[in-house]
């Protein structure tokens, strides 16, 4: 019965695909690729027994209304699963309403939303699936440009959710260059260099004052910490499964060892793959050594409302460069409190402004708005300017709280393959 109700799902598609004079309906081919094409694959020792490459054969999209879709997934074996609908907006890059009237700033905004993977976890009753064992389905906007999406499918097993197949796919072209459009009232030609063919963004003055200003200058609040840095993080989550996406140093025993120029990450590479065969430099040697941790209260240009701004400044490993970390727009006390070995659950986010965070359920996906977020994060040289930390290598903070009420601070590297600082904060 499932196999026949799939032979006329895809019937009734194909033959809606050919009478649809408006093209709302699009049949997408899929790229699946085996354990020898990707060999870096974080998942292989941690996915399902029964995982296949290749399940995956047809993605069918329709488009409802003018933001949202129907999505429906087809596999080789005649399953199905079934979205009745999946919002779309949260999805595109957006210039936040307070930057519009800063072009420099506007553009930053959308690049890093672009160049930040954005995945968002499905499950319950958000689709339908004629394989009971697939308990969730996550959908990611990769990081390598505006078209390249992914599936990844789970299924449950001994108690855990563990990956089953993995699949790319091309999200129709035209019809996100009208959902960009909508989401920012401008065309997609006037930024699609930066978001096709990544082209980086110069290195310019960043207004700081443009999204926020302080509560009370005089308030600013120079923080005693402690450098953890010449110990090792711990080998958790991702970073257990990532451990072997660092291709230099060989093998180290602290963070320290991370801190510097030499060290090189697995690339990602098209349609969304870590690949070892082609090196990621850094500029890690950035971190070298840290000045000092301010905490201050700022007032956001997004809503008006206060909240922190962590900023940690820096001097390379050639003793004359200085680098600023800045984040802001956040509220550190809803910081979760853990233990070291639980720091992969720390309140985290991306490099940007307004950016969705890496990983998200559906709600937290829809409930949160590129369009009025106060968020930012972003690094400066010593004159102020903007740095691209993907060059530099630097993904995002992780921050927590422990039990004795100390904020921890890490820093993620270039594609969270590591963590390239830690720094324990005496907080009043």
């Amino acid at each position: 019965m499932k196999n026949l109700f799939c032979v006329l799902f895809i019937a009734t598609f194909i033959v809606s695909c050919v009478n649809n004079k408006n093209d709302k309906k699009h049949l997408i081919p899929v790229t699946n690729l085996s354990d020898q094409q990707y060999l870096d694959n974080p998942d292989i020792g941690y996915r399902s027994k029964d995982y296949k490459t290749d399940l995956i054969s047809k993605v069918n999209i329709e488009e409802l209304g003018d933001s949202s879709m129907g999505l429906h997934v087809i596999t080789k074996e005649g399953n199905w699963i079934s979205f009745n609908e999946v919002k779309l907006l949260e999805f595109i890059p957006t210039i936040p309403n307070h930057l519009k009237n800063d072009e420099y700033l506007g553009l930053l905004a959308l690049v890093n939303q672009e160049w930040n993977r954005n995945q968002v976890r499905y499950s319950g009753s958000d689709f339908v699936c004629s394989d009971s064992s697939i308990t969730r389905v996550d959908i990611a906007r990769n990081c390598l440009n505006s078209y390249l999406w992914e599936l990844i499918v789970y299924k449950e097993e001994n108690g855990s959710l563990l990956p089953y197949t993995h699949t790319w796919f091309d999200f129709p072209h035209e019809w996100y260059q009208r959902l960009f459009k909508k989401r920012n009232g401008v065309e997609f030609s006037k930024y699609a260099d930066y978001l096709e063919n990544w082209k980086d963004p110069k290195s310019d003055d960043v207004d700081l004052f443009a999204f926020r200003r302080f509560v009370d200058a005089a308030d600013n609040m120079v923080l005693s910490y402690r450098s953890e840095n010449d110990t090792m993080y711990p080998l958790e989550g991702a970073r257990l499964k990532k451990h072997k996406e660092v291709i230099i140093p060989k093998s180290f025993e602290s963070i320290r060892e991370l801190q510097t120029d030499s060290t090189l990450y697995a690339t990602f590479t098209p349609p969304g793959f870590y690949n070892r065969m082609d090196p990621r430099k850094t500029e890690l040697g950035r971190l070298d050594s840290l000045m000092f941790i301010e905490i201050n209260q700022v007032v956001s240009e997004a809503d008006g409302e206060v909240y922190e701004e962590v900023e940690m400044r820096f001097v390379h490993e050639n003793g004359k460069d200085q680098t600023a970390l800045i984040i802001g727009g956040i509220d550190i006390e809803k910081s979760p409190i853990l233990d070291y070995y639980e720091a992969v659950h720390g309140w985290k986010s991306s490099m940007g402004f307004s950016n969705h965070t890496f990983y998200e359920t559906a709600e937290e996906h829809e409930n949160y708005s590129t369009k009025t977020s106060p968020y930012y994060a972003l690094l400066l040289d010593g004159e102020g300017n903007w740095l691209d930390s993907h060059k530099i290598g630097i993904d995002g903070p992780i921050m927590y709280w422990d039990k004795d009420g100390l904020l921890h601070i890490w820093l993620l590297s270039f594609e969270r393959h590591s963590l390239v600082g830690h720094y324990i904060v005496t907080c009043s």
